[in-house]
């Protein structure tokens, strides 16, 4: 009887790992389009194993598992999911915590069934972010994978605001909004901010450009990567470039550093951009030249740009895409909560319409440079090896990119998503 149960209780176990087995799924006789501009469209098919692209061949295999879901994409492309680097899903009013996250989970899943894998969130509330993070992790909720930052500022800028977002208290006092007065405050600030979970460190507003590399070099003594605005008044666009951060963010905020003095006061310059500041092409190119060199990726945010009537952006934007500058999309806008077209489509149209950037440019900004931005080294291309985040789409992206506003099929982590 004891030996029944036994074989009963490893026949159950069996079963359970067996149902859990992720079913393997091959997108045969697709053109291809990997990610990376340099590597021209080809035909091809994808075996997905486990979350991951096991192999690219040029023909589908002969042989494969009874188990395997086949989805023939003749006349199809496959790209890798898209990457939105500049995003906002934690600050808005969470004094209503269940009605933030519902109305958060609606957003996510739009992201999601719109082809968007992967967000870079640029500062929010730390907890309700990791809290985000978590649902889609653990499949409770459909969303893009979520990395966060955390926002540091001078003290200025956090009395600036006030007393914080509905909802939060002692803004500029916790890990995730931290007002910085000195070198000192740095170190412990940044532990503090990796604790809470985040990836990068969102360099923001009223800090010198002293304490700029120093928040700069200590994030990266600790493993985080550092994010920061193109202007951090009272320091300049150059002060930022060469204090090696990884990304800048807002292409218009680079015409500031043609403004005369070494430091810039936050309201006369955009008064001065207001009324007609001309943009110097000379000092454009000389920042630009300085990021390309240091290899800073430029967040242009043109779409953003343009609803504000920001101009400059779309013309530094195509001007650093002439030089080399790596670019992300992104686009510090709101997303719709219904299933409504999303921003990012929007910034992608405008950097190939306005920036003088080819569709497969494009799809690299929103793919393979976004995870690079991010510090993921596990997507962002179709290649073997790869975490499995794919877009099947049924017209051709390097001829149109509306294709990308409705994807036949997202496929995230290895498992095609549900509409």
């Amino acid at each position: 009887m004891i030996k029944i149960k036994i074989l009963m209780s490893l026949l159950l176990w069996q079963l359970a790992v067996y149902a859990q087995t992720p079913v393997s799924i091959l997108l045969k006789n697709a053109t291809i389009i990997d990610g990376d501009a340099n590597v021209k469209p080809f035909k091809g098919s994808v075996l997905i194993k486990d979350g991951k692209i096991y192999s690219i061949s040029a023909s589908a295999p002969k042989t494969i598992n009874a188990k395997t879901k086949v989805i023939d994409c003749t006349g199809k492309f496959i790209t890798p999911g898209l990457m939105d680097s500049h995003v906002h899903l934690g600050t808005g009013d969470l004094t209503d915590l269940k009605k933030a996250y519902a109305t958060t989970d609606s957003i996510m899943k739009n992201l999601l069934v719109h082809g968007i894998t992967t967000v870079r969130d640029m500062a929010g509330n730390a907890p309700f972010l990791a809290e985000c993070k978590k649902k889609v992790q653990d499949g409770k909720v459909p969303g893009p994978d979520i990395y966060y930052a955390a926002q540091f500022a001078g003290p200025g800028y956090f009395a600036m605001m006030g007393a914080g977002r509905k909802g939060e208290e002692d803004l500029g006092k916790n890990p995730w909004y931290r007002a910085i007065r000195s070198k000192a405050d740095v170190k412990p600030a940044i532990a503090d901010a990796k604790k809470a979970g985040v990836t990068g460190i969102k360099i923001y507003a009223s800090l010198s450009k002293e304490l700029i590399r120093e928040i700069t070099n200590e994030a990266h003594q600790q493993g985080l990567l550092a994010w920061a605005h193109g202007a951090i008044f009272p320091s300049k666009p150059m002060d930022v470039a060469q204090s090696n951060v990884n990304s800048m963010s807002h292409a218009n905020d680079l015409v500031f550093q043609q403004i005369k003095g070494d430091t810039i006061e936050i309201g006369a310059a955009w008064a001065q951009l207001y009324k007609g500041l001309k943009l110097d092409t000379n000092v454009r190119d000389q920042m630009l030249l300085e990021m390309k060199k240091r290899g800073t990726f430029l967040d242009p945010t043109v779409f953003h740009a343009e609803n504000n009537k920001m101009m400059n952006a779309a013309l530094i934007t195509r001007r650093a895409n002439e030089l080399g500058v790596k670019i992300v999309a992104g686009t510090d806008w709101i997303f719709p909560s219904k299933n409504e077209s999303v921003p990012l489509l929007d910034e992608m149209k405008l950097l190939a319409a306005k920036c003088g950037m080819s569709n497969l440019q494009v799809i690299q900004t929103a793919s393979l440079n976004g995870a690079l931005v991010t510090g993921l080294k596990d997507r962002g291309v179709v290649r073997a090896g790869k975490r499995a985040d794919l877009l099947i789409l049924n017209a051709d992206p390097t001829k149109s990119l509306e294709t990308f506003d409705q994807p036949e099929f997202v496929i995230q982590k290895g498992e095609i998503v549900k509409k």
